[in-house]
């Protein structure tokens, strides 16, 4: 029966493997969870079109070339690249003739993997060349021999390496400076203000003024880079302030929506409670003795 299971196309080598796994219930609810993770060395050109699958797929190639299709899009693929997609958008990827390809794959899911996702696909293309691949190659390997145990710890840290595979990936979304385009080295420039100035009283106008580009264009870029609007990380910057000066000040509500940028008591309140779900009064009460 095993030998019927692990049989592969001829196009496959036979050091191929595959583990398919199905999670318990309160991993699905709870944890990043594996259901299927494999390596795979051709012999051959080989195409993958699968319809529509209800997961996500990490790809990492070892050796070879070949394309993704995806999302009408189309992406070389070479050695020490990789993709990550959702696969409810359609997709295939094939090998090359010439040069098999060589790959360490995972398909999973998670109670977050569609925020992760989102976050990913906002500041990348599905394919990159990660600097972290080593690493990233090393997490697949572990995460395939662990798949293989049948221990009541699997799960548990199954998902402690995609979750290192993801804050990889992410983490290696923010280039090097000399690896920026300038759009995003200016962008940088724009939150280092921010995090200078952020208590202090101007308009949308003002800031696009001060860095020469249009309001419209600054809007967007800011939240391209950073996956929030110029205005939440101004109010999530004086929010942070005002938790410090309600804990560990003897300031007044009036006092401490100045000091942040609110103004007034009123104002902050309003704000603390869209962010917090609690007024600055309560959230006062709740930490001052902690």
């Amino acid at each position: 029966m095993k030998n019927y299971f692990d049989k592969f196309p001829s196009s496959y080598a036979q050091s191929s493997r595959r583990v398919i796994t199905t999670p318990s219930s309160y991993a699905r609810s709870a944890f990043f969870y594996v259901q299927e993770t494999g390596y795979l060395k051709l012999r051959e050109s080989h195409q993958a079109r699968p319809k529509q699958l209800d997961s996500y797929l990490f790809v990492l190639v070892l050796s070879g070339k070949g394309t993704l299709l995806y999302d009408d899009h189309t992406y070389p693929l070479e050695m020490g690249s990789c993709f990550f997609i959702d696969c409810q958008i359609p997709y295939c990827h094939q090998s090359s003739p010439k040069e098999p390809w060589e790959l360490l794959w995972v398909h999973f899911k998670g109670a977050t993997t569609a925020a992760y996702y989102q976050y990913f696909s906002a500041h990348s293309a599905p394919v990159l060349k990660p600097a972290s691949f080593s690493q990233l190659q090393e997490q697949l390997s572990l995460l395939l021999e662990l798949c293989q145990g049948t221990d009541l710890s699997v799960e548990i840290r199954a998902s402690r390496i995609l979750t290192e595979i993801l804050t990889l990936l992410l983490l290696g979304l923010n280039a090097p400076p000399e690896a920026r385009g300038s759009g995003r080295l200016k962008m940088e420039e724009v939150r280092a203000y921010l995090d200078e100035h952020f208590t202090e009283k101007f308009s949308l106008d003002d800031l696009a003024q001060g860095f020469f580009v249009s309001k419209y264009h600054l809007s967007r870029e800011f939240k391209a880079c950073y996956g929030i609007t110029l205005n939440a990380y101004v109010i999530s910057r004086r929010i942070s302030l005002a938790k410090r000066l309600l804990r560990f000040s003897d300031y007044t509500l009036e006092e401490i929506a100045r000091c942040c940028g609110f103004y007034d008591a009123s104002y902050l309140n309003k704000q603390f409670k869209k962010s917090e779900g609690l007024s600055a009064s309560d959230f006062k009460r709740n930490w001052k003795s902690k």
